[in-house]
């Protein structure tokens, strides 16, 4: 199965809630994410190390606010 989710903005423990609701599973189905995994939510680090972990199954277009974390960096 394919999913698309947008504006995660670092809310970590929501977006998983979101995935277990769908049964998702990395080695099954694909994870599109739509711009602004990080910002406002308190575990941007987590969701990018979340997707980072399954790799090919999860594919991430840059938002606003993403590209602002990496220009300061």
């Amino acid at each position: 199965m394919i999913y698309l989710i947008g504006d995660v903005q670092g809310c970590c423990d929501a977006l998983e809630q979101l995935l277990l609701k769908l049964d998702f599973s990395p080695s099954r189905d694909q994870l599109f994410v739509l711009g602004d995994l990080v910002n406002r939510g308190p575990k941007s680090l987590a969701v990018l190390e979340r997707l980072m972990r399954w790799g090919a199954s999860a594919r991430c277009v840059l938002g606003n606010h993403d590209l602002h974390l990496l220009a300061v960096a």
